[in-house]
């Protein structure tokens, strides 16, 4: 068992029985109860001693990565690019060498697919 695997599996944050866990993960209780009582001490996930029951704490759901989307999500930006700039915006310069504030607006998902200049 690798500690991903064990995050992946509590990472809905709702209580898991050490019992349940244990055969999931393939992983004797009693390690288990030894690696619980550890991240409970370091404030990584709750552990109810009594009802030999763990969660994960909320605040450390925010950083364990969803499942993979199916299909990448497209950002737009639009932003005013004053007189005589450049900007770096994922390994790609972007330069205003006119006169004038231009309104640009760039769509990308993994790397910028449009770019769009209004003056």
């Amino acid at each position: 068992m690798s500690l991903e695997e064990f995050f992946t599996v509590i990472k809905d944050g709702t209580w898991h029985n050490i019992e349940e866990l244990s055969d999931k993960l393939n992983l004797p209780p009693d390690r288990l109860v030894k690696l619980s009582n550890f991240l409970s001490q370091h404030g990584l996930l709750k552990y109810e001693e009594e009802n030999h029951k763990i969660r994960l704490e909320p605040k450390w759901r925010l950083l364990l990565p969803d499942e993979e989307p199916t299909e990448p999500k497209t950002t737009i930006a639009t932003f005013i690019m004053p007189p005589d700039t450049t900007i770096d915006i994922q390994s790609t310069q972007i330069r205003n060498q006119t006169g004038v504030d231009l309104e640009i607006t760039l769509r990308m998902d993994h790397k910028i697919r449009e770019v769009a200049i209004r003056i």
